[in-house]
């Protein structure tokens, strides 16, 4: 088949679009007034005047906002939105997760295999780590299909935490298991941006403001306040933001209002299948700074955000210290080979162990 400048404004921009919408759709998530004034009507403690301490926890930066080219700096505040949650319903999620039938050591050897292959797929998506989106998106309908394997490898995680059975061979069948048992429960405050919106019903899971943003408050009579005025004006913007990426979605080829999309899991399944089997070949055309850019980044944001939520729930299953050992075997494994490859959840477990010692 010939890749015709035509077949590529008809089959690989409207995938560049949805791709863009996302990258764009992190920073508007998770940034948005970080650097403004924190309070009520930008009167209360301005940042400035905040003391630096108080605006780390768990040696996270959470006032100061990340820039276009900061990528790590906002994977700072995705995790600290998960964790927040984890730490201030603690007991329900633990009661939550730790609720099942039978040996641990089969539900954590099946949780753990597939969470460490997720692992994987997010080294590979990230390398080679110091070259730049242009390296890495030569292969770009790969990464596509590799990115899809880290959500779904994270969510099959999840799953096993609470159902040792085997999965069904369909992936559309485990998605909606992951969705109505997972995702629809007490767990579903784990869930951030993208995965805690419900396009068929236009709803949140879980509507949280991702950064404290009255750090500095003197007054907590201020606080419940601060966050209702905060709160209802963010969800509305957000919401308009993730009624964005289903729509570019539906500009894909794939689309197929047949099918199930309730979540973004399953729309991130008919990404994969148009990059496996109907045009991933388009991209040997890929061209422009712009679009190499945002898929490099969003399919990088996308396997960091699945894969924390899923070790956020290991953890809430299985405990930190079994997380801790499982990670050093892996460890282990990384250094008869790709000795590197543990370097993103490396970095994460220092982060857990600050905020997550007592699960």
């Amino acid at each position: 088949m010939s890749h015709t400048a035509r077949r590529f404004a008809e089959q690989a921009i409207p995938v560049g679009q949805f791709f863009k919408t996302i990258a764009n759709g992190y920073y508007w998530a998770y940034e948005y007034g970080r650097d403004q004034n924190m309070g009520l009507d930008n009167s209360v403690a301005p940042s400035s005047e905040i003391d630096s301490d108080e605006q780390s926890v768990w040696g996270l930066n959470l006032a100061e906002a990340s820039n276009d080219s900061d990528v790590e700096r906002l994977k700072e505040h995705i995790i600290y939105a998960t964790l927040e949650f984890a730490v201030e319903n603690r007991g329900q999620l633990l009661g939550f997760f730790r609720n099942r039938s039978g040996s641990d050591r089969i539900y954590a050897e099946k949780a753990f295999r597939n969470l460490t292959n997720a692992w994987r797929d997010e080294y590979c998506l990230s390398d080679p780590v110091d070259a730049g989106p242009e390296e890495r998106m030569k292969t770009a309908e790969w990464r596509i299909t590799m990115c899809y394997y880290a959500l779904y490898k994270s969510a099959s995680a999840i799953i096993r935490t609470k159902d040792d059975s085997d999965l069904s061979n369909s992936h559309q069948a485990t998605l909606r298991k992951h969705s109505n048992q997972f995702m629809s429960s007490r767990a579903r405050g784990l869930y951030g941006y993208p995965f805690n919106f419900a396009p068929s019903s236009g709803q949140f899971f879980d509507f949280r403001k991702p950064f404290p943003y009255f750090i500095g408050v003197e007054n907590e009579e201020w606080i419940p306040e601060i966050r209702g005025q905060r709160e209802e004006k963010y969800a509305n913007h957000y919401e308009r933001q993730m009624n964005a990426v289903y729509s570019k979605a539906k500009n894909i080829s794939t689309w197929d209002n047949g099918r199930d999309t309730s979540t973004f899991y399953h729309v991130f399944k008919l990404l994969r299948e148009w990059a496996n089997y109907e045009h991933g070949g388009i991209f040997s055309r890929l061209y422009g700074p712009g679009y190499i850019k945002f898929i490099d980044r969003a399919i990088r944001l996308l396997a960091y955000s699945a894969i924390s939520t899923a070790e956020v729930a290991l953890i809430c299953a299985f405990g930190i210290d079994k997380f801790g050992r499982e990670l050093r075997y892996y460890q282990e494994s990384c250094e008869e080979g790709v000795s590197e490859g543990a370097a993103h959840v490396a970095d994460r477990y220092k982060i857990y162990q600050r905020a997550l010692s007592d699960f």
